[in-house]
């Protein structure tokens, strides 16, 4: 299996998932205003939108076959990390934008929210890579 694909399947690892969950849900609340309803609805929403789609990539297989005999070098993980940390974090981006403006047309990322956020996709990719 290539690495983004492993990364991929990673993401969905039992222990995983809770601790992304949570801290999603955290960067929700503090970036749409500390109100719980429609803090858990975007995160489920977020979630379901970037991972079923990054499952749906690993599902299919077009991020490659499973093959034993293909092993991702250094290079190969640090570029699946990279595009699986862009993947993830710029659709939940555009997914929360899209729904915030259409409940508060004013309202607009601000740079601290997007480096949170960015830096939660990290620490989930990085518990990904370790498992997979």
């Amino acid at each position: 299996m290539s690495p983004l694909a492993e990364l991929f399947h990673a993401c969905l690892h039992p222990v995983l998932v809770p601790i992304v969950l949570f801290l999603h849900w955290w960067v929700i609340w503090f970036t749409i205003g500390r109100s719980f309803r429609p803090t858990g609805k975007l995160l489920l929403l977020a979630r379901t939108v970037s991972l079923g789609g990054g499952y749906a990539l690993y599902a299919t297989g077009a991020l490659g076959l499973a093959d034993p005999q293909l092993q991702g070098n250094t290079l190969g993980w640090i570029v699946a990390l990279v595009a699986a940390w862009l993947w993830f974090w710029n659709i939940e981006v555009a997914t929360f934008a899209w729904v915030m403006r259409r409940k508060r047309r004013s309202w607009r990322w601000k740079p601290y929210d997007l480096a949170v956020l960015g830096v939660a996709h990290a620490v989930y990719l990085l518990g990904a890579a370790l498992i997979a």
